[in-house]
């Protein structure tokens, strides 16, 4: 009985080592710089097993998956020479009460996805008239469990712009969802114009958007616009490295959320991974402005906004297409 318990132990520990061990063999192939104390681990392992004292495979295979995990904890986030034309700016901030000015906003113009002007602008707003919030998701080649998530926020004269925490991706790199996993990436968030961020997707890559207006008072707004400022600022000064799983598009998003509803369940902690889910949630919570009797799927139609928007007067065209 013994030996079918150590044999069963034996077996389980081999499977839970498969995805670690592979994660190690991406760590050593996107940052050599992590080979060298996986080497010395090994050299140390290696003599231990010439003094005959014989370690278990299994116990130095964990100790290697644990000396990565420390290693890659220690890689510092990308810091390039050059980061790619539409990261290349990150936006400032300064408050003064209820007066919000921001920089460099960007509001670039695109014949091509890889064709544009770059324009930024500086724009003060009085939070006093911050007076709406709407949640965008974007989703491409059919895909409908994963997509790019966004917010707006709009103001009492009618100025509004979109929040996007994107990839950044250093000159000369592509994006990738394994290279991702690896701190091969910055990851930026961007405040840009909506014809800029929505025009992008809509416009030139043809994504199909929707767009749901929150249910959300004035004060969570602020709130909420507070925390993404919180995270752009955090993540220029630390050089945050962007992460497929626990750093991506959505988990600001998500984290903006529980700071809103603490009490919120751990659960959603994992909407990042298959944001796709995250209108249903929201809509099924009551956090997204509806008609009476309105059931998940006419919501859902109503808010479609599709693509090929006329960049002259955008944001009331787009809106335009939210059926009533």
């Amino acid at each position: 009985m013994k030996k079918i318990l150590s044999l069963i132990v034996e077996i389980l520990s081999s499977l839970l080592l498969v995805l670690p061990l592979l994660w190690s063999i991406g760590l050593w192939y996107y940052q050599p710089i992590s080979l060298i104390p996986s080497i010395l681990l090994l050299a140390v392992a290696a003599l231990w097993w010439w003094k005959r004292r014989r370690p278990s495979a299994h116990l130095v295979l964990w100790l290697l998956v644990l000396v990565n995990i420390i290693t890659y904890h220690c890689i510092p986030g990308p810091t390039p020479a050059q980061w790619k034309k539409p990261w290349a700016i990150a936006p400032q901030f300064e408050q003064q009460g209820d007066l919000l000015t921001i920089r460099n906003i960007r509001d670039f113009r695109y014949r091509t996805e890889d064709d544009s002007d770059a324009r930024y602008r500086t724009e003060t707003y009085d939070l006093n008239t911050l007076i709406g919030v709407d949640f965008a998701e974007c989703h491409w080649d059919g895909m409908e469990a994963i997509c790019h998530t966004m917010l707006s926020f709009h103001f009492a004269d009618g100025r509004r712009f979109a929040v996007s925490a994107e990839t950044r991706l250093p000159e000369g790199a592509e994006q990738g969802a394994i290279p991702g996993l690896y701190k091969k990436y910055g990851i930026l968030y961007l405040f840009g114009t909506e014809e800029d961020l929505y025009g992008l997707r809509t416009n030139i890559r043809h994504e199909d958007l929707s767009i749901y207006p929150l249910k959300i008072k004035q004060t969570g707004a602020r709130k909420l616009l507070q925390h993404y400022i919180d995270l752009a600022r955090n993540a220029e000064a630390t050089h945050q490295p962007y992460n497929t799983i626990s750093g991506n598009c959505s988990t600001g998003l998500v984290s903006g959320f529980r700071a809103l509803v603490p009490t919120m369940a751990r659960k959603y902690d994992f909407l990042p991974l298959h944001n796709g889910s995250i209108a249903g949630l929201l809509i099924n919570y009551g956090a997204v402005q509806a008609h009476p009797g309105e059931t998940e799927q006419q919501i859902r139609k109503r808010c479609y906004v599709g693509y090929d928007i006329p960049l002259e007067n955008y944001s009331t065209e787009l809106r335009n297409r939210i059926r009533d």
